[in-house]
């Protein structure tokens, strides 16, 4: 189970920070306080997250550079590598929004 959280997890990161972003901009939409406070709040949870990508990434590619036993663990390290990038790309581009002036 541990194995399919790696595999999985750049593109599980990407959905929380879907979420975690959906659910900032309704409350600062209910809240309507400043905007430049909630973009702050926005970025820094993308750093978190993007930080998160970056670590799993690292983790898949030092396991797959300890030569795993079998083929299906390295697909499996490849896969995680991979994803970690889909959603690094897909956190960095939801981010984006964050940076236009209020």
């Amino acid at each position: 189970m541990r194995f399919w959280a790696l595999m999985t997890g750049g593109l599980l990161i990407w959905a929380v920070h879907f979420l975690g972003l959906y659910l900032l901009a309704s409350a600062a939409d209910v809240a309507k306080g400043d905007a430049a406070a909630w973009n702050a709040a926005g970025l820094v949870f993308s750093l978190v997250c993007l930080l998160s990508v970056i670590g799993l990434c690292w983790r898949g590619a030092a396991a797959l550079k300890a030569r795993p036993a079998d083929d299906t663990g390295a697909f499996g390290l490849r896969l995680a590598i991979a994803g970690g990038l889909l959603g690094g790309i897909g956190v960095v581009f939801q981010s984006l929004v964050l940076l236009t002036p209020a």
